[in-house]
Order: structure tokens, then sequence, then C-alpha cells
């Protein structure tokens, strides 16, 4: 029990958010609510509140660059949930927000390029290191040790496959 709770207090954002998220969902269903500006505060709460309490609780554990992108794509990702949560006839902001989600998800796809094409490079060199590929990509070790396998895995087939041997 006290691992699960030295977990949950280290990685509170995870409960925070789903409480968060099935408070909006119980919202949007009030036709009250939703006639006196219930869309602005949904989005407020998807597109700043969810984002920021995510910086609150991990940008001390990562670098900031990191922290950032990630709360771009939450942010991001709190239109679309918005999109599903509040009924079509009460979209009223959501159409004006619609080309910001696009941009900022194109700024975050712009990262993962260049993260991915880091990784790519490293897992197949012939000298990449787990150490490395774990400080390129930010992944846990355990993943960084899987993706030079498989980077191995596939050179060495391609190595049999053409009749070169390494």
């Amino acid at each position: 029990m006290s691992r699960a709770l030295r977990l949950l207090g280290s990685h509170w954002y995870v409960p925070a958010f789903a409480a968060m998220l099935a408070g909006c969902w119980l919202f949007a269903r009030n036709a009250t609510f939703m006639a006196s500006g219930g869309e602005a505060a949904l989005l407020i709460d998807l597109c700043l509140t969810a984002p920021l309490l995510y910086l609150l609780c991990y940008a001390r554990r990562q670098p900031l660059r990191v922290s950032l992108i990630r709360a771009l794509a939450i942010a991001c990702g709190g239109i679309w949930l918005a999109s599903w949560l509040i009924p079509a006839g009460q979209q009223h902001l959501l159409g004006q927000l619609a080309p910001w989600r696009w941009a900022g998800l194109g700024v975050v796809a712009l990262f993962e390029v260049a993260i991915l094409v880091a990784a790519i490079r490293i897992a197949f060199s012939a000298t990449g290191t787990t150490s490395e590929l774990t400080a390129a990509t930010d992944a846990p070790e355990w993943v960084s040790r899987l993706m030079l396998w498989e980077a191995r895995l596939w050179r060495g087939l391609w190595h049999w496959l053409s009749g070169h041997r390494p």
C-alpha cells in the first residue's frame, strides 16, 4: 500500500486529470451550465488547467523543453476532447480554436520527428549505446535497450538478405 501511495504522490496528475475530465463530462451534460458560458469554462479547464497541472506535477523531474512540448500536446488534446464532450449545438468557440489545434500539433510533430531521427541515427549506428539513446530521446533505459536490439536485428537481417556480412 505504501508503494501505491508513494507512486500516487509522485504522479498525482493522472488522477487529477481523470477527476477533471469526469467533471467536464458532467458539466457538459448540464444545459444550464452550458447556456451560461459553459463552453468557455470547459475549454479553459481542458486547454489551460490540464497543461498547467501537468507542468506543476512533472516540470521538476524532466527537462523544461520536454515538459513544455508535452503540455502543448495536452492543450491540443484538450481541444479535441472538448469537441467530443461539448454537445454540437453548444460548440461556438471550438470552431475558432481548430486552426490553433492543428498548429500546435504541427509543432509537436516537428519535435517528435526530430527525436525519431536522433533515435534512428543512434540506434542504427554501429557504436550506439543505451545511454546515448536514453539521453537523446528521454526514453526509459529499458526502452532504449529494446530499440537498440531491434535496430541490430533489422541491420543483421538486411546484411543476411543482401549477402553482406558485417
